[in-house]
């Protein structure tokens, strides 16, 4: 299988694992406030009884660190064969905007971890006084992702010549 191929597809691999992880840590989230806010009926409720959500959300992140190593490994390996077969030339507006999306996307995961870590570090109702605001934050941190992501598949599509509605090779 081509570099570019597996490149790829770690890409697409590590933007739906982050959604995934996104959407169980805010229902674990949601779940730990429901517990002190309402009576505990409710989709998030439903689906605890059915998988713990402390216990996916755990499982998830794991799965996240591990896809997010591979996607990097898998981009960094790709970028080596192509600087082998050919010398960099001047950066091109999809690498720039790969790297300006990434950029933004790297602080913002880093400031949304440690905002949602502090948040359920001092319990239910502080999690509840800043539920808006730590929301806002994990959503804008996986559309930031997912738009690092998408520029970095369009670009690795771009530089082997196949158009983005192809696939890779």
């Amino acid at each position: 299988m081509p570099s570019s191929r597996i490149a790829v597809t770690a890409l697409v691999a590590l933007t739906v694992v982050d959604v995934t992880h996104t959407l169980v840590a805010l229902g674990a989230y949601e779940r730990r406030v429901g517990g002190v806010t309402h009576d505990g009926s409710g989709i998030v409720e439903i689906l605890d009884s059915i998988v713990s959500l402390r216990e996916l959300s755990t499982a998830t992140f794991c799965l996240l660190i591990l896809t997010l190593l591979t996607a990097s490994a898998s981009v960094a390996n790709w970028f080596i064969q192509t600087r082998r077969a050919r010398p960099a030339g001047a950066p091109t507006a999809g690498r720039t905007r790969w790297w300006v999306s990434a950029l933004i996307a790297v602080p913002l995961n880093l400031i949304a971890a440690e905002r949602y870590l502090s948040a359920t570090a001092n319990g239910g109702e502080y999690m509840h006084a800043v539920l808006a605001e730590t929301t806002l934050l994990l959503v804008a941190a996986a559309a930031a992702l997912v738009a690092t992501t998408t520029a970095g598949i369009q670009f690795i599509r771009r530089q082997v010549g196949v158009s983005p509605a192809g696939a890779c090779g």
